[in-house]
């Protein structure tokens, strides 16, 4: 039996989770759980980077206290795009920058009159959001910020913490893809991009591959935490949707890519397929898809929509009025609620930060000529349908641009297990969807931990691994004819 310790950190919490390999199952054990929020500071929204650090070490004693001192692998995964700089001495310039940071607004218009859109795609197949690591890099030079002149170093947030953890400096391929400065198709930063940009390329590190062993624990950190001094820090896919992905649980005997979909569903929805090359064309970019790396050198084939962070903002709001719901008591107000009242993008500048969450669905609906919702039945209904139809809009524009049908859809991740938004996109879809595993991004995390030290050999098994270990639940589309002439207002009102 083979023990894993995997944390997976996200834009709201982090966990450290360990996976027991024995005889081609896993099994799961969370062992800490802390949040992870941004900060507010003056005008500015940051990390707690060495916060996070804390957690893990508090995450690697749990650990030791529970399993003792070894363990066959430590693997980091986190959201994607944010970053640190690090200056001579490699200590930190500045804090980091949370991706909602307003630094960004309005910077791309800056950022295409040096180097236009459509040079940007060709370079990166990167879709364009004002959150891109590039967009927040290139905000530095337009407001002639003094970080960029004494800055020796560039790491993504897991590359860091690896660093902090082991002491190499490199980073991983799937998190490097999110920066909207790698090229995918020669597996390397876009040293053209970079420069034209006004950036030293200095300041990046040589790229990993998805899987590798990055090195030993640092020993007085072994020493802290009672560890082995011997313990591997191994890098999975270090951005936690390509962890996920590794764990959709699809027989890739019997779909091939592009036939079938995936669903990250959590703060973020990304709704994709795997492919083993990028699309980097004219009608990607007018859809506005993202070249995403994932393991094997796989591309995965995407778009990012807003998901539950609207709902998870309206549940805070509710709060702060003293309605406190739980998740259970929220969607069972949604189901009795009237279908189809009004609708959203979840994907509108209106919902990206807003003071109120609900006063901005509400604007929006105002703004939109229809009848804002009030209850909190209503409300939910309105976003889970709008999230929806969202995804049916999503998959239809891919389906133009890959010219396969796409038959399934696998959605993984916390949102999996939110059963009326599951129907739902059955309903909207009209295909059959499989819903779980909740803890994608960790299993995706351990096994390819597992795979680094020879453990499994092909993402085919990792994934025949997934099928194996966990529950899978089923859902096929109801009330179709309804939800088309839903989806006809949907498009009426979100255009």
């Amino acid at each position: 039996m083979k023990c894993f310790l995997s944390f997976d950190i996200g834009a709201s919490s982090g966990r450290a989770i360990v996976g027991t390999l024995s005889d081609n199952k896993l099994a799961l054990d969370e062992i800490y759980r802390f949040p992870n929020r941004g900060i507010s500071k003056d005008d500015s929204f940051l990390w707690n980077i060495l916060g996070i650090y804390t957690e893990i070490l508090n995450g690697l004693k749990k650990y030791v206290l529970k399993y003792g001192n070894r363990v066959d692998g430590i693997g980091i995964d986190t959201w994607g795009v944010d970053f640190v700089l690090l200056d001579e001495n490699d200590e930190l310039v500045g804090p980091s920058h949370h991706y909602r940071d307003s630094r960004t607004k309005g910077m791309l218009n800056y950022m295409f009159e040096k180097v236009s859109k459509e040079e940007i795609f060709n370079y990166t197949g990167i879709q364009f959001m004002e959150l891109n690591s590039s967009t927040q890099l290139y905000s530095l030079i337009h407001n002639k910020s003094p970080k960029l002149a004494i800055s020796e170093t560039f790491l993504m947030i897991p590359d860091y913490l690896n660093y902090i953890l082991c002491g190499k400096k490199c980073s991983e391929y799937s998190i490097a893809t999110t920066t909207q400065l790698f090229n995918p198709n020669t597996l390397d930063w876009s040293q053209k991009l970079i420069e034209k940009l006004g950036l030293n390329l200095k300041l990046f590190q040589k790229i990993i591959p998805s899987g590798t062993v990055l090195g030993k624990l640092r020993e007085d950190i072994a020493q802290v935490v009672g560890l082995k001094k011997d313990t591997r820090i191994i890098a999975p896919a270090c951005h936690d949707t390509g962890s996920a992905i590794v764990a959709v649980p699809v027989d890739m005997r019997m779909y091939g890519r592009g036939e079938w979909a995936y669903l990250s569903s959590g703060t973020w929805s990304l709704l994709g397929v795997e492919l083993n090359k990028p699309i980097i064309n004219a009608k990607s970019l007018e859809f506005n898809f993202t070249n995403e790396g994932g393991v094997e050198n796989t591309i995965r084939f995407l778009k990012n929509v807003t998901g539950l962070w609207i709902i998870q903002e309206c549940k805070k709001e509710w709060e702060k009025q003293s309605l406190e719901h739980t998740w259970e008591q929220i969607i069972s107000s949604a189901v009795g609620a009237k279908p189809f009242q009004c609708f959203i993008n979840p994907d509108d500048p209106l919902f990206h930060n807003p003071p109120d969450m609900i006063k901005a669905i509400q604007k929006y609906c105002e703004k939109s000529d229809q009848i804002p919702p009030k209850t909190i039945g209503d409300i939910s209904r309105v976003i889970f349908e709008s999230l929806a139809f969202r995804y049916k809009q999503v998959i239809e524009s891919m389906e133009k641009i890959t010219h396969k049908k796409v038959e399934i859809l696998f959605i993984i991740g916390g949102g999996s297990s939110n059963q009326l938004l599951n129907q739902f996109t059955a309903n909207s879809l009209n295909i059959p969807i499989k819903a779980g595993p909740v803890e994608a991004t960790a299993i995706g995390n351990i096994l390819m931990q597992a795979k680094a030290v020879g453990l499994v050999n092909r993402l085919d098994e990792l994934r025949n691994i997934v099928i194996q270990s966990f529950s899978i639940i089923d859902y096929y589309p109801e009330d179709v004819k309804s939800w088309m002439n839903g989806y006809e207002k949907y498009l009426k009102f979100t255009s």
